[in-house]
């Protein structure tokens, strides 16, 4: 019987794995990645890691391209219109502030580093609530 609960349980996992187009797994990819860009910007910022700040500013910013590139109304309830353009409004958002802190970093101005940290952690946020509390 556990034999047979575990084959079933190793099937339903690794269909699952195969979900999806390959932008969306790209997508999917991505994501991680901004996320732990940011969680190393958190992190950076506690430690005062100017370095690590900038490498991983500059990572998030990388990955921002692949939420436009993948189209929202593919993977979202056809009801969500708004999404689409609400995905883009946040990237632009995030990558607008991204740019500040770098340049805010780089004059030495940490409230701002700080702030500009706080509004792209709360960009990914809304977007996150609004599209997957809608899904």
């Amino acid at each position: 019987m556990k034999k047979i609960l575990m084959t079933l349980m190793a099937i339903m996992l690794s269909t699952s794995l195969f979900a999806g187009t390959k932008e969306e797994k790209q997508l999917a990819s991505d994501m991680r990645g901004m996320l732990d860009a940011i969680v190393d910007m958190q992190k950076a910022a506690y430690y005062n890691d100017a370095r690590v700040l900038k490498s991983a500013t500059t990572r998030l910013i990388g990955g921002l391209d692949s939420l436009l590139d993948v189209k929202a109304s593919s993977y979202l309830d056809p009801k969500q219109k708004y999404a689409e353009k609400f995905a883009e409004k946040r990237v632009k958002m995030i990558k607008m502030y991204a740019e500040d802190l770098l340049v805010s970093l780089e004059g030495g101005n940490i409230e701002d580093v700080i702030s500009d940290y706080h509004q792209i952690s709360r960009q990914c946020y809304s977007c996150h609530t609004r599209i997957r509390n809608n899904k």
